[in-house]
């Protein structure tokens, strides 16, 4: 039996982001090659791998089992050639994570990295989505989420929840009361978590969504996280994205609200990828970091 190599990995890709869409920007070619691909490989072993209706693309129960054979067939690949090519680039760290962390955590600290390590140069590939590492050349990642992803290794670096928060300037000296909160401008972050955080929000205060004064809707964290520092709002937000700033007072917590959530910062990485010198001077840097 001939299986090209290609289709294997266009499946491989399309299974683990849940999208032929998604599978295609992360390879840079069109959905309809990924669809073609996924039929040619479907063709040659006689079964269906995708369930596609309802505009949804779901792997069948032989897709399921074929997939952490592919992934670990690609991952035997790759660390072959990584034991190769490890030396090769010793002093650059290529690193992908979202935005958000990108801009309000790692770089306002990196001169400590660099103070510390002043042979090793990060390189950073902000990205909302969890890369292909190893077609993008990346060494690792750092993602929010749950610590399960197909045919990487997860480290987690910290435990996360949602809170309300507002500036210091914007608050004042007194915490405010329920009623007062329904002047202050929310700058609504979308995403599913965060809407439920909302949900759950108003219905311990007991107030109905039509009173909040919505001026911001976006699911980036970054401009809500800026906005709020900025005095334009309240937000609901990753505690773990903001920590230093409710440490100095920029941010204060509103009505010592929460949500707990089953998210968390990773490390996230093909397994061997642990093993270099470079990772692990970041790994401990960065897991100090958090913790505090």
């Amino acid at each position: 039996m001939h299986i090209p190599l290609k289709a294997l990995r266009f499946f491989m890709l399309a299974a683990q982001q849940g999208s032929f869409k998604a599978a295609a920007e992360s390879l840079f070619v069109t959905q309809a090659a990924v669809s073609q691909q996924i039929r040619i490989l479907e063709g040659s072993i006689g079964c269906q791998l995708f369930d596609r209706h309802g505009g949804k693309t779901v792997l069948t129960t032989q897709g399921e089992l074929l997939l952490p054979y592919i992934v670990q067939g690609f991952n035997q690949f790759e660390q072959g050639l990584a034991s190769l090519s490890q030396s090769s680039n010793p002093n650059e760290l290529r690193l992908t994570t979202f935005h958000s962390l990108t801009s309000l955590i790692l770089i306002p600290n990196i001169d400590q990295f660099n103070a510390a390590h002043p042979d090793i140069h990060i390189q950073f590939s902000p990205n909302n989505k969890l890369d292909d590492l190893a077609s993008q050349n990346l060494d690792i990642a750092i993602r929010r989420g749950k610590g399960n992803y197909v045919g990487l290794e997860s480290r987690k670096l910290v435990d996360d929840d949602i809170v309300l928060v507002a500036s210091s300037t914007l608050i004042g000296e007194e915490p405010p009361k329920v009623e007062q909160l329904l002047s202050i401008p929310l700058l609504e972050d979308t995403s599913d978590e965060y809407q439920k955080a909302i949900v759950q929000f108003l219905a311990k205060c007991k107030i109905n969504r039509e009173q909040l004064n919505i001026s911001l809707r976006t699911s980036d964290s970054l401009p809500l996280v800026q906005y709020a520092l900025a005095g334009k709002g309240m937000a609901f937000v990753s505690r773990a994205l903001v920590s230093n700033f409710l440490a100095d007072g920029t941010l204060i917590e509103l009505l010592d609200y929460r949500f707990e959530t089953e998210h968390a910062l990773y490390l996230v990485a093909p397994s061997h990828h642990f093993s270099f010198a470079k990772v692990q001077h970041f790994e401990r840097w960065i897991t100090k970091l958090v913790a505090q």
